[in-house]
């Protein structure tokens, strides 16, 4: 029974790095989820885990992510995994922009207040964050959703995540579930066409 548990648990690890044996660009794998094959996507996801105190993510999501979507258009998915390490309250307010379609917006207005106004840990206060929701329309939503089941699920999905995931830095972009790429635009839009069914020049 060991013997057979060693065997399964040594192909899972070995199966999907074979796969990947193919696909160019410089990254590692999420063991042992399986990575798509090559030229097989009509749309790529890309998972961003990210916090609200990373001056990294606040530079990725400035600089990077407009120059990727610019790229891809609906050719990728960008899905933003707040994690929450100094508390949950800016990610919960994240998704619930999210849901208005203002999550972009909304994280980098708080992105701003942290890192070019220097509030800091300030920022993570829930009258900071009041002035970002009435800033962007979402003052009655933060006043009625903040603690509702449905946004604390999602932020706790969010966080559940990185840890399936074993993300110990941020920002940590994850391809398909599956690979983790160096962050490097021209790197990215590699891996990215790569798996794309008609890459994107």
């Amino acid at each position: 029974m060991k013997k057979s548990l060693l065997t399964i648990t040594v192909a899972l690890i070995l199966l999907p790095a074979s796969l990947l044996a193919d696909i160019p660009g410089d990254y590692k794998l999420v063991v042992p989820q399986i990575p798509p094959a090559l030229r097989s996507l009509d749309k790529v996801k890309l998972a961003e885990v990210f916090a609200f105190d990373c001056v990294h993510c606040y530079y990725f999501n400035r600089d990077m992510m407009p120059e990727l979507k610019a790229k891809f258009g609906d050719k990728l998915e960008l899905v933003p995994k707040p994690i929450g390490w100094r508390g949950h309250d800016p990610g919960r307010l994240y998704f619930i922009a999210e849901e208005k379609g203002k999550g972009h917006d909304v994280m980098m207005s708080i992105f701003q207040m942290v890192f070019d106004y220097g509030l800091g840990e300030q920022m993570f206060t829930r009258d900071k964050l009041q002035f970002v929701a009435r800033k962007h329309g979402l003052e009655k939503e933060f006043k009625s959703l903040m603690d509702e089941p449905r946004i604390v699920g999602k932020m706790n999905r969010s966080i559940q995540y990185s840890q399936l995931k074993n993300v110990d830095s941020t920002p940590t972009l994850i391809i398909e579930d599956s690979i983790i790429p160096v962050r490097h635009y021209s790197n990215l839009v590699l891996i990215i066409n790569s798996l794309l069914k008609n890459p994107v020049n």
